[in-house]
């Protein structure tokens, strides 16, 4: 009777079993994440870590952010076929699957204020002020050193939106008063970066370790404080 009431997106599913799940594919994540740095010819591997997680995620997480995981693992899936924009499209939907997320924890997720003792950041104007002012310094970054140096047309158009989709991203993470959510938003963040100089501006050495390393950190914090396993108590919702 238990397994019956289990469903999608954590819904019914015992914690153990959560707990279980979300161990499982940490270390699946990092024996694939691994693989990818070794010098094998796999296709497609880039897109193995990512993937793996997104498919336990339609078990345990909300929607939100497995949806999040599966558009990411695509992403990936365009990039390593060579499609560039579809990259950029399906990074920009795992974006706003997390914007979603993000936003639907701020304004519906009430035991949050309590844990937080009714002092989340979000009830400090200058905190907000600080958070903007910080992802607003690094969209204006992306404006002027990133896009004009992407080809004109779609190219630039994407990577314009792209830009913009994902410091609204980092700063609905910064907001949420979650060391783990912020870690990981700057993670992807400076990763992007990274691949946009690499792509448009000039060649970055050890670009595959300063693009990858931080990529694949931010999609395996993002997993496993959405599963609720924290690294220390210290952390918060």
């Amino acid at each position: 009777m238990e397994n019956l009431k289990e469903g999608m997106f954590g819904k019914g599913v015992p914690e153990r079993k959560k707990n279980a799940a979300a161990i499982a594919a940490l270390v699946v994540y990092v024996i694939l994440a691994a693989l990818y740095f070794l010098p094998v010819d796999i296709p497609y591997k880039i897109s193995f870590p990512v993937a793996a997680i997104a498919v336990v995620s339609l078990w345990i997480l909300p929607w939100q952010m497995s949806l999040a995981l599966v558009s990411s693992a695509l992403g990936d899936f365009c990039g390593a076929s060579g499609n560039f924009t579809g990259q950029i499209e399906f990074f920009a939907l795992a974006h706003l699957f997390l914007i979603i997320f993000f936003v639907h924890k701020w304004f519906h997720d009430g035991k949050a204020f309590v844990r937080a003792g009714g002092r989340s950041p979000e009830t400090r104007p200058w905190k907000l002020v600080a958070i903007g002012a910080f992802v607003l310094a690094v969209l204006v970054f992306a404006a002027v050193a990133i896009v004009p140096a992407a080809p004109a047309g779609v190219i630039r158009g994407c990577v314009a939106f792209y830009a913009v989709i994902i410091c609204l991203m980092l700063f609905c993470a910064l907001v949420r008063h979650s060391r783990v959510y912020a870690a990981a938003a700057v993670c992807f963040v400076f990763s992007d970066a990274v691949i946009g100089w690499n792509a448009f501006v000039s060649p970055v050495p050890g670009e595959r370790y300063l693009i990858m390393v931080p990529y694949y950190a931010a999609q395996i914090m993002f997993f496993l404080r959405a599963a609720h396993l924290r690294p220390g108590p210290c952390v918060r919702a």
